[in-house]
């Protein structure tokens, strides 16, 4: 939020010290400050206001009264300080709230007021903002938001069937057309102003006003509300409408309902100021927020959370500056929030006061003491195991997504149409990623594809624990050794939790249900011995398929393989990535050796050509070194 510095000043008389002793202030005790900007006889101040502090703080009197406290500089000027009473009450005006999205609402009526161009100094302070200015009228509303962070808006009373406005839901496929002249389709979950005789929309409640009731040159009536409507509900409307407001994000934040009242006094001036009008008076549709819940904490947590050691009467002093109604109670400290701070509610919340007040350059490193190791996590202490088991036995870990395009559990907000739903097993998942992996064996240099995930599924009766295997030979691969190693796997998995398990079997995917096993099994006191694994250095791959050549030869009894490998690997060129024994037998005195040749290019496809150039390089080879190719 963009803050002037100038404006700032008005709260304090003009006694703030300069642009960059604020800046310094602002660094150290409360805000992020993402940017300075010198202009137009200004500084502004962009200022990190984080969600927390949003209730309050995007106005210019909330980060007033928080500079007031770092300088120890009472505030001139505080439209807070005293309550503004709703008086007198305006018979001429009727409100109708047929909605609880709308806790309060506030309105005056004045009559007389002549509209027109902004004094200079208005539209200067606006301009600065980043505000344009419309008329006197508008300006005073936008003004006063940017000082006390409520939301207000003006309608022609002249423009209304009555001098009325109520607030309901909106109905389904009704319009409104903006004050900017864009035209907005309607629901239910909307709420909006209307005109209280007709019903005709007049505003979008919290985001912006319609074009009916627009004040233009010749508006001599108005009816100026100041509301208060519920966060979530201008959230989704302005998330649904795509219609992000300084006010809807003033009403997202949670202001409080109180400041309707302050705002609603200082806009009639200003207004009365600027255009001059007379007061009719007011009408109040909803009571004051009660006394907000005191809050204490004892100086020893205050300490003990901050890392210092802070004496009593410090706490005091900062606690002091604040205004805040407190006492204590011993070393005990109890404060009673004033109404605009809704976010004092847990005794963190005063700490985090008290600290950034005391300032965050104070606030040292402190090496926290030793603690005794926590006890040993069952759950991850036989995932653990498990996974050295499977990873010995030859399996490879995956990871795969949690979400579904359909399954038994429904994601409220999907993130996209083919994940609405989670996973409630892992095994369609390991039987996508064989599938997607078995024609890769050969280029990794293994017999068959086995791999395993241990993760989180969704039922819904609950989360689970799950535990899944599958193995696939490569496309062609005419050995039936998928069910040999999925039983390897299996018993690896017995092995190490001692127990036998109750798995579903399907077409090479195995899974079972860990999460109550694990809870049946002894507590261990100690984890295992950890082994460091090889360093492995990553390679990049080639994103071009590859091509398999097998090539079988006779050689002589006791010709060495690895030497027949190198020979091989030599010859076949840069194109050759892996070289493979796959079957070796002897008869009648010699020995029969096969291989596959797998070929693979980081920059194109193979053709057939290349490929076959490749091979009869090795055949030469073979046949140099006096091998009968087969």
């Amino acid at each position: 939020m963009k803050v002037s510095y100038n404006i700032l000043n008005t709260f304090f008389d003009g006694k703030l010290p300069s642009p960059l002793e604020i800046e310094n202030a602002f660094t150290f005790h409360s805000w992020e400050i993402e940017e300075v900007i010198e202009k137009d006889g200004d500084t502004l101040f962009d200022i990190k206001v984080l969600p927390d502090k949003s209730a309050w703080a995007l106005s210019h009197r909330g980060i007033a009264k928080d500079l007031s406290v770092v300088l120890d500089i009472s505030l001139a000027h505080d439209p807070f300080s005293h309550r503004k009473e709703l008086a007198p009450i305006a018979n001429e005006l009727s409100v109708s709230v047929q909605t609880p999205k709308c806790d309060r609402y506030t309105a005056a009526y004045i009559t007389g007021v002549s509209v027109g161009s902004s004094p200079l100094w208005l539209q200067k302070n606006l301009a600065t903002l980043g505000q344009r200015s419309i008329n006197n009228v508008v300006d005073a509303t936008n003004y006063v938001m940017i000082l006390l962070g409520q939301p207000l808006h003006a309608f022609d009373a002249g423009k209304l069937t009555g001098v009325s406005v109520g607030v309901r839901a909106a109905r389904a496929d009704e319009t409104i057309v903006t004050l900017t002249g864009e035209s907005y389709v309607l629901s239910p979950e909307d709420t909006i102003i209307v005109d209280g005789a007709s019903d005709t929309p007049i505003g979008i409640a919290g985001v912006k006003g319609g074009k009916h009731a627009e004040v233009d040159m010749n508006t001599t009536d108005l009816v100026i509300e100041s509301a208060h409507f519920d966060a979530i509900s201008v959230r989704k409307t302005s998330q649904r409408l795509k219609l992000r407001t300084d006010a809807s994000m003033r009403y997202e934040n949670g202001i409080c309902s109180d400041v309707t009242t302050y705002a609603l006094h200082e806009v009639v001036r200003l207004i009365q100021e600027v255009a001059r009008g007379s007061l009719v008076g007011y009408v109040d549709t909803g009571k004051d927020t009660p006394t907000r819940a005191s809050v204490s904490v004892s100086l020893s947590k205050i300490n003990s959370v901050l890392g210092l050691s802070l004496p009593q009467d410090t706490v005091e002093e900062i606690i002091t500056r604040f205004g805040y109604a407190h006492s204590w109670a011993g070393d005990t400290l109890t404060v009673t929030p004033p109404f605009e701070r809704p976010d004092l509610v847990i005794p963190e919340d005063l700490i985090e006061e008290i600290g950034r007040m005391h300032g965050y350059d104070h606030v040292v490193s402190v090496t926290p003491p030793p603690i005794a190791l926590p006890a040993i996590n069952k759950s991850f202490y036989y995932v653990d195991a498990l996974r050295n088991a499977l990873q010995n036995a030859g399996f490879s870990e995956v990871f795969t997504s949690s979400f579904k395009e359909l399954d038994q559990v429904k994601l409220k907000n999907a993130l996209a149409s083919d994940k609405g739903y989670l996973r409630s097993a892992l095994s369609k998942n390991i039987t996508e990623a064989l599938v997607k992996n078995a024609p890769n064996a050969d280029l990794l240099g293994v017999g068959e594809i086995a791999i395993f995930e241990i993760g989180t599924i969704f039922k819904k009766e609950g989360e689970m624990l799950s535990l899944a295997l599958g193995v696939s030979s490569p496309s062609g691969y005419k050995a039936k050794k998928d069910d040999v190693v999925l039983e390897r796997g299996i018993s690896a998995a017995e092995e190490v939790l001692g127990v036998t398990l109750s798995w579903t079997k399907e077409a090479g995917v195995a899974e079972v249900v860990l999460s109550d096993i694990l809870a049946t099994l002894p507590q261990s006191t100690v984890y295992g011995t950890f082994e460091k694994t090889p360093d492995v250095a990553y390679k990049p791959f080639s994103n071009y398929p590859y091509a398999s050549r097998d090539i079988a030869f006779w050689a002589e009894a006791g010709t060495d393989a690895e030497e027949v490998k190198k020979n091989i690997v030599s010859s076949a060129g840069n194109l050759l990535v892996r070289a493979d024994m796959f079957d070796a037998f002897l008869k009648e005195g010699k020995i029969s050796y096969a291989f596959r040749l797998i070929f693979q290019s980081y920059e194109r496809t193979l053709t057939t050509e290349e490929i076959n150039v490749a091979m009869d390089s090795v055949s030469g080879a073979l046949r140099g070194l006096g091998y009968e190719i087969r």
